[in-house]
């Protein structure tokens, strides 16, 4: 800590302080506390102090004392000088005062003057504004009076006079004297322009009514009108393209339509043109498309010649196009023949359009590169021409011959051995004649006899072979084996792999009857009579001619005719006599016209083939027959093309390729076939199903139910019998009605299979109902007198089960096992069936045990 200073010390610092800086010390000696006894001693030297200094400044006065002086004078001039600036600055703001006032008086006599300069313009302006609404209305006055005298343009003039000193009025523009002159000058304007429009139909005047048109150069009113001037004025009050237009729709209804459109040209025969009027003529000569050509040249010449260019251009331009739009849709895509006969004439019309076309170039119109396109495209056009008549044709023969149905005769020439099933039962000559009804297959027929038939290209082939019993006798021995074991599978399975029926649809199974396979059911018939196989001989083979008829509508055959007819324009065009033709590079594009006719007919006759009860069997005979006439058709021209004078890529057995269309119509014909029979089957079945599987049949109501069940059924196949006889060949129909009886066998046969327990009376009703389906056996009876053969096992594979079922119900113990022991029963049922059958019509009993262990032993 730092010593504390002493009063004296403290004292003397704050005296020097004062006395040299003239302000209190803030050091840290004087910022201590100052104790009482100091202030006496401080005070003391300051009065001493102040003392001193007075004399000093009594010193420095003395000798300064003359400056004062000095000072002083100089400090009262300095005053007075002061005064005096004081003074003139007093003036000065005075006169400044004073100065402002003449300027506001200066400003505002400025104002005035510009007040009244603006007044002056004003009145000048309004002078001139008056003036040049006077020269308004002097104009619009003269306007009214030239457009009352007819004399358009110069009213025309006047108008834009009068609108171009209204443009220069400034703001008096959207004054409203202003607006009433506009207003003035649109009602002149409209006035001008009806009375243009009145002066425009009176030189063009069209006649809808009478087909006339009238197009003058002038009209005499007060003064002449000239169209020219007309023209003009429409174009100048912008209403010259509203007036073509409506001369453009005027002529077309009055003279384009009445004359190119063929639904109103019936009874027109062409233009008359007198003077200046053209009129469409009624009458006498019919229009055709020479005549129709003419007439287009005679109209653009007569719209040329009576009209300016101002209006015939732009008029040509709505006209023309449309015209030819017409000429080429109505008249000359229509008179593109569709045969060779017409192909004369067909070149005088490419020459008329090609000279109309130059006709119209030269007028300086649209319309030559359409006209000449049509003609550059006419090979092209007379192909489109083609097909589509082959197609609206095929789409009218299936509509009009499906009602048109007539009786064909197939006529096949086969070698056939002597050995052969056909004719194992006998070796009389007559039996070669016994099956001529039965073996026809009835997709290929034929109006005179061919040696041997074209095999089917894929699986049939090998049916074809063994059908007519060509196979050797190991073929024979399978085919046993095969009615050995069918019987185990499912009989409806075992119908369809016999009948050749493939699936050739995705969704639907397609069927094809084989009416071969008699022949081969046939060689299984003795050992399924007799119990052996036919004794081996050696063949000996000879001809068999096979006859059948079956009816087809008026299709096939029309198809063909418009097959061979196009295959021979096609021929034709590949000759010198047609190589300048027009048409001759569209030869070769007739080749793909069958193709399509083919496709439409697969495409639209199911829609009609369904309005007739037999429409899917019809359909099936129709693409059947078209399938063979084909083939038979691309045979013959195959060995006609070995002389023919043509290229080998230009011969129709190169250009046609109908394999796959071939194809597509098989599979057409079995698909129609197939849907036929999947239908019957499935109305049979429904039938059978409401006799729900024969339980309680003797229990009423369910009795009735099952005798009404088999009623309908049985009836059901005589119906379709009726139905399809006379429509299918006599094979076909017995293989057909074979397949469905087939399928109500299985179900019974399956029904009743199923029952696990038969009471006597019920085994009486259901033999009844076996007898009742087994009546059905009339409806394939073949021969007459002593020579009748039942031939329902060879057409329905399952139908000996079936018998033997029927013997089963009501046979005894010892006759079912005789019937397997000794018997032909295994041959027909499998050991498990005979012995579910006995367990379910004997009661157990030791004898029934000893024949069921017989039956299994015997079938081990």
């Amino acid at each position: 800590m730092p010593p504390v200073p002493t009063s004296q010390k403290l004292g003397g610092a704050v005296l020097q302080s004062v006395v040299e800086h003239g302000y209190y010390p803030d050091s840290e000696l004087v910022s201590s506390q100052l104790p009482a006894d100091a202030i006496p001693g401080l005070l003391e030297g300051l009065v001493q102090a102040q003392d001193k200094v007075k004399a000093e400044i009594r010193t420095l006065s003395r000798e300064a004392a003359p400056d004062v002086d000095g000072w002083i004078a100089q400090a009262r001039q300095l005053q007075a000088d002061i005064e005096r600036s004081r003074a003139t600055a007093h003036d000065i703001v005075q006169q400044a005062e004073a100065g402002r006032t003449l300027q506001a008086n200066v400003q505002d006599a400025t104002s005035k003057v510009a007040l009244l300069q603006s007044e002056l313009v004003y009145n000048e302006t309004l002078e001139g504004t008056l003036v040049r609404i006077k020269q308004v209305s002097g104009l619009l006055d003269k306007a009214e009076d030239a457009a009352s005298e007819y004399r358009v343009l110069d009213a025309l003039d006047s108008v834009k006079q009068a609108e171009e000193y209204i443009l220069h009025m400034g703001s008096y523009k959207d004054t409203k004297v202003v607006g009433v002159l506009q207003k003035r000058i649109k009602q002149l304007r409209d006035g001008m322009a009806e009375n243009a429009m009145d002066s425009w139909y009176l030189l063009l005047s069209v006649d809808i009514s009478q087909n006339r048109a009238t197009l003058k150069q002038q009209v005499e009113r007060t003064t002449p009108v000239q169209l020219s001037t007309v023209v003009e004025a429409l174009s100048r009050l912008g209403s010259l393209k509203n007036a073509i237009a409506k001369l453009q729709k005027s002529l077309e209804q009055a003279i384009i339509m009445p004359r190119f459109a063929p639904t109103h040209a019936s009874d027109n025969s062409g233009f008359k043109i007198q003077e200046d009027t053209i009129t469409v003529e009624r009458g006498a000569a019919k229009a055709n498309i020479h005549t129709t050509i003419e007439d287009a040249r005679r109209l653009c010449q007569y719209l040329h010649g009576q009209l300016p260019q101002a209006i015939s251009g732009p008029l040509a331009a709505r006209i023309v196009p449309g015209m030819i739009a017409r000429l080429t849709s109505d008249w000359l895509d229509p008179s593109i023949p569709v045969s060779l006969d017409g192909l004369d004439s067909f070149q005088k019309i490419l020459s008329s359009i090609s000279s109309l076309a130059d006709f119209v170039d030269d007028l300086g119109w649209m319309g030559k590169s359409e006209l000449l396109s049509w003609v550059e495209k006419a090979p092209r056009n007379w192909l489109a021409r083609r097909k589509e008549d082959a197609l609206a044709s095929v789409r009218l023969l299936c509509s009009n011959g499906i009602n048109q149905k007539k009786e064909v005769e197939r006529v096949e020439t086969q070698l056939v051995s002597r050995g052969d099933a056909i004719i194992a039962g006998d070796e009389a000559e007559e039996d070669w004649d016994a099956w001529d009804n039965d073996e026809e297959k009835p997709e290929e027929d034929s109006e005179t006899d061919h040696s041997k038939k074209e095999l089917p290209p894929e699986e049939d082939m090998d049916a074809d072979a063994s059908a007519w019993g060509l196979d050797d006798d190991a073929e024979a021995e399978d085919a046993e084996a095969k009615s050995e074991n069918g019987t185990k599978d499912d009989p409806e399975e075992e119908d369809a792999d016999a009948w050749g029926w493939g699936d050739d649809d995705a969704t639907a199974e397609a069927e094809e009857p084989d009416n071969k396979s008699p022949a081969k059911s046939s060689a299984k018939e003795p050992v399924q009579k007799h119990g052996r196989k036919p004794s081996k001989s050696q063949p000996s083979e000879r001809e068999l001619t096979l006859r059948e008829t079956y009816s087809v509508t008026a299709i096939p055959d029309a198809i063909m005719e418009m097959v061979v007819q196009i295959v021979s324009d096609a021929q034709a065009l590949g000759q010198p006599k047609f190589s300048d033709s027009p048409i001759a590079p569209a030869g070769l594009g007739l080749y793909s016209i069958p193709t399509l006719i083919l496709a439409m007919y697969r495409a639209t006759a199911p829609v009609y083939y369904a309005n007739d009860p037999s429409g899917n069997m019809l359909a099936y005979n129709d693409s059947t027959r078209l399938v063979d006439e084909l083939r038979n058709f691309l045979a013959r021209q195959k060995e006609a093309d070995t002389s023919s004078n043509l290229p080998n890529s230009s011969r129709p057995s190169t250009r046609l390729r109908l394999d796959a269309d071939l194809k597509s119509l098989e599979s057409f014909s079995k698909r129609a076939y197939g849907k036929e029979m999947e239908s019957q089957r499935t109305i049979l079945r429904d039938l059978l199903d409401s006799a729900q599987g024969f339980s309680n049949c003797t229990v009423p109501p369910f009795a009735g139910e099952c005798e009404n069940a088999v009623s309908m059924t049985v009836d059901r196949i005589r119906d379709v019998a009726k139905q399809w006889r006379g429509i299918l060949s006599h094979s076909v129909l017995l293989q057909s009605l074979g397949s469905l009886l087939a399928t109500i066998v299985h179900k019974m046969i399956v029904d009743i299979e199923d029952k696990e327990d038969i009471s006597e009376e019920e085994s009486k009703r259901l033999r009844s109902y076996c007898e009742r389906v087994s009546s059905l056996n009339d409806l394939f009876v073949q021969g007459g007198g002593d020579e009748k053969r039942d031939m329902t096992g060879i057409y329905t594979p399952n139908w000996l089960k079936f018998q033997y079922l029927a013997e089963i119900l009501e046979s005894s113990l010892a006759d079912i096992k005789y019937l397997w022991t000794e018997g032909e029963l295994r041959l027909e049922f499998e050991a498990g069936e005979v012995v579910d059958l006995i367990e379910a019509l004997f009661a157990d009993s030791d004898y029934r045990r000893k024949a069921i262990s017989d039956i299994k032993r015997m079938s081990m």
